[in-house]
């Protein structure tokens, strides 16, 4: 399996949807670019150029998110989409003539996940589809999938949504009180 990382040129707002514990990291490091209005379009490489990180910090840093990210725990490398979805998904890429292209579960400009219609997939990036509308290819990086992985793209009341399960957090469902289920 390929592992998943983040690098500095991806924008603060992208690590923080894939990274939640990136928050953290972040103030430690004394960068708070997550809370800051630019976070979406600033990369994280911006970020710290801007509040004086010298390449080896900016390093160190990158490495902590992905170590925590290494440490998150881990998902299913699928997505189910249901056949109503399946259905839903190529009738819209019929309506917009877009029937040769593939669908793309990415991050949108807020820092939430959506479907986009694109050419081709990217490298590595990995094809779902439902057996009963198998023309139908969705796509998503094993990135991606570190935060969504299991979750199943639906439709309901005339929109898609994507259900994602319930992490287990870090006392892994036992009745340890560390806070993370409160």
């Amino acid at each position: 399996m390929t592992t998943a990382t983040i690098n500095k040129e991806m924008t603060v707002r992208e690590i923080m949807t894939l990274v939640p514990a990136a928050a953290d990291i972040m103030i430690e490091y004394g960068l708070h670019c997550f809370s800051c209005s630019v976070g979406g379009v600033e990369t994280l490489a911006e970020g710290c150029q801007m509040h004086g990180f010298d390449e080896d910090t900016v390093e160190a840093l990158v490495e902590d998110i992905n170590n925590a990210l290494g440490e998150a725990p881990k998902r299913p490398q699928e997505l189910i989409i249901t056949a109503d979805a399946a259905r839903g998904i190529r009738d819209i890429a019929l309506a917009e003539e877009k029937k040769d292209q593939i669908l793309v579960v990415t991050l949108d400009e807020n820092g939430g996940f959506c479907l986009e219609f694109q050419e081709k997939p990217l490298l590595g990036d990995i094809e779902f589809t439902h057996p009963e509308v198998s023309d139908v290819r969705i796509f998503a990086s094993v990135l991606t999938l570190s935060r969504i992985g299991g979750s199943t793209i639906d439709v309901r009341e005339g929109r898609f949504k994507l259900d994602v399960p319930e992490e287990e957090g870090c006392c892994k469902g036992t009745q340890e009180s560390c806070g993370c289920s409160e």
